[in-house]
């Protein structure tokens, strides 16, 4: 059975994702370019969600069309 967490990734996976580093990602988030994601209670590790990437899929989308 799938836990909770199996259903985030965290920072480095979703650079993966799109072939940038984390450093790329959180420059994103400090200009406010991609919204913010939840942060677990404990570790405070960014924990984003399969909408997050999809919005970062559309932003990452958008850069390219300009």
């Amino acid at each position: 059975m799938a836990s909770v967490q199996d259903s985030y990734m965290l920072s480095h996976e979703v650079a993966e994702v799109f072939g940038v580093t984390t450093q790329t990602l959180y420059n994103w988030l400090r200009k406010g370019r991609i919204p913010e994601p939840k942060r677990h209670p404990i570790t405070r590790y960014r924990l984003w969600t399969p909408q997050d990437v999809q919005r970062i899929r559309q932003f990452v989308a958008e850069e390219k069309t300009r």
